[in-house]
C-alpha cells in the first residue's frame, strides 16, 4: 500500500513539474534531473506492487491488476523512450493515467482472480506489450490534434512552441503504431495457437473485436506505407482503433467478472 502512495505521489510530482515547463514560456528546463529521479522512483515502486501477481499454476490478471500493469509498462516504454527521443510532452498525458489506474487497483482491489496458465502466458504479455504500445500511439495522436489545430488557427503558445516539428511528431506516432500492430499480430497468433478454442462464448467478444481493431491498425500502417497517409485521418484510425481494442479487453474483462461475482 505504502509503495503504491509512494508511486503515485512521484508521478504526480513529475507529471507537475512537466507541466510547468510546457505552459511556462519563460523557464528552462532546469528540472529535467528531478524528472528523471522522481519517475525512476515512481516506475520502481509501481514495478514493486506486482509481487502478488505470480502463483505457483500461473499469473494472477484480475481488472484492476491488468490495468495498474498496462499503466506501468506504457509509463516505462515512455521513459525510456525518452532518453533519445523528443516524447517528453506524452508524459503529461501517460503519467497521470500510471498514477489514476493504480489510484483505482489501490481503492477497487480485485476480488475474483482469475489464473492465467503460465501456458498462454506468452500471449498475455504480448497483448499487454501490445496495448502498451498503441496506447502510446493515441497519446501521441491526442498530442499531434491539439498541435495541429493550434498550427492550423495560427495560436502558436509557449506548449506549442516546446513540441517537436509536425513531421516528427507524426513519425513518433507511426513508429508507436507500427511496432504495436506488430505486437498484436503476435498476440493473435499466439492466442490461436495457445488458446484450445478462442472463439468459446466467452472469448467471442474479446476476439472479434480485437480482430477488427488489427484490421483498422493494419489498414493503417498499410496505408501510410503505401500511400503515405497522414493528419486527421490517421489520427482518427489510431483512437477508434484503440478504443476498440480497450473494449475488447477491460470490457470484456468487466463483464465477466460482474457475471461471476
Amino acid at each position: 500500500m505504502l509503495l503504491s502512495y509512494f508511486a503515485i505521489i512521484s508521478y504526480s510530482l513529475a507529471t507537475a513539474l512537466l507541466m510547468r515547463f510546457y505552459t511556462k514560456d519563460d523557464i528552462q528546463h532546469r528540472h529535467q534531473k528531478s524528472i528523471f529521479l522522481l519517475l525512476s522512483f515512481a516506475i520502481i515502486a509501481h514495478a514493486l506492487t506486482f509481487t502478488n501477481f505470480w502463483a505457483a499454476s500461473g499469473v494472477f490478471f484480475g481488472l484492476a491488476n491488468s490495468a495498474s500493469f498496462v499503466a506501468w509498462l506504457v509509463a516505462v516504454l515512455l521513459f525510456l523512450s525518452s532518453i533519445s527521443k523528443p516524447v517528453h510532452a506524452l508524459g503529461i498525458l501517460v503519467y497521470p493515467l500510471s498514477a489514476s489506474s493504480l489510484l483505482f487497483s489501490v481503492l477497487f482491489p480485485d476480488t475474483a482472480g482469475k489464473i492465467i496458465p503460465l501456458s498462454i502466458a506468452s500471449h498475455v504479455f504480448l497483448s499487454i506489450t501490445a496495448y502498451a504500445l498503441l496506447a502510446l500511439a493515441v497519446c501521441q495522436s491526442v498530442l499531434l490534434k491539439i498541435q495541429e489545430r493550434h498550427l492550423h488557427a495560427k495560436k502558436i503558445n509557449g506548449f506549442i512552441s516546446k513540441l517537436p516539428p509536425l513531421q516528427t511528431m507524426e513519425a513518433l506516432l507511426f513508429q508507436s503504431l507500427r511496432i504495436g500492430f506488430y505486437l498484436l499480430t503476435l498476440s493473435l497468433l499466439t492466442g490461436f495457437v495457445f488458446i484450445e478454442d478462442i472463439f468459446a462464448q466467452h472469448l467471442i467478444h474479446k476476439t472479434t473485436l480485437s480482430i477488427i481493431a488489427w484490421v483498422i491498425f493494419a489498414t493503417l500502417v498499410f496505408g501510410r506505407k503505401a500511400f503515405g497517409w497522414r493528419g486527421k485521418q490517421a489520427i482518427t484510425a489510431t483512437q477508434i482503433g484503440f478504443g476498440i481494442l480497450v473494449l475488447a479487453y477491460y470490457g470484456s474483462k468487466f463483464v465477466l467478472e460482474r457475471l461471476l461475482n
